[in-house]
């Protein structure tokens, strides 16, 4: 975001929160890295700083994984998978929360987000991220990471191994 840009390019402004890398942390919760001394091209300042610890309430507390996708972070913890807007990533706002059991992994695609949970694999739809609704879930025993491209979602299935699952 803080590149020069040159008008003849007619480069679009690039939003503060590409800025920062995004961690989950069972502590404190998400935290934000302000990441834009790595771009300048400097080696001598190549030093990383927080930007920011968000956790209200403790709402976070027991994140274990977080990905961002548009102006969201989606982050698993012990509440299950809690949505907050980093449209503002220095003033985040929790939109909404999504009750499940041991949330783990999980991937966005389009207007849905597939996690990973002590149950298996669920399907929420986030169209209204203030809104999310499972729509679907799959028994799938140690789901542990999840990969989706195109209309399968693979899932790191632990003892089981591979599960691919159609999304219809």
């Amino acid at each position: 975001p803080a590149r020069r840009r040159s008008p003849e390019n007619e480069e679009q402004p690039i939003h503060l929160l590409y800025a920062f890398l995004y961690v989950a942390d069972a502590q404190e919760g998400l935290i934000l890295i302000n990441a834009a001394t790595l771009l300048d091209g400097d080696p001598r300042n190549n030093f990383l700083k927080r930007a920011l610890t968000f956790n209200p309430n403790g709402i976070l507390s027991g994140a274990t994984f977080v990905v961002t996708a548009g102006n969201y972070a989606y982050v698993s913890c012990d509440r299950g998978l809690v949505i907050v807007s980093i449209e503002n990533p220095l003033k985040p706002e929790v939109v909404a929360e999504v009750p499940l059991k041991g949330a783990g992994h999980s991937a966005i695609q389009f207007r849905y987000a597939f996690v990973c949970d002590a149950e298996g694999l669920k399907v929420i739809d986030i169209t209204d991220v203030k809104q999310p609704a499972i729509r679907s879930s799959v028994p799938i025993a140690q789901a542990r990471d999840i990969y989706v491209a195109r209309t399968y979602a693979y899932v790191a299935a632990g003892a089981q191994g591979l599960g691919i699952d159609r999304k219809s």
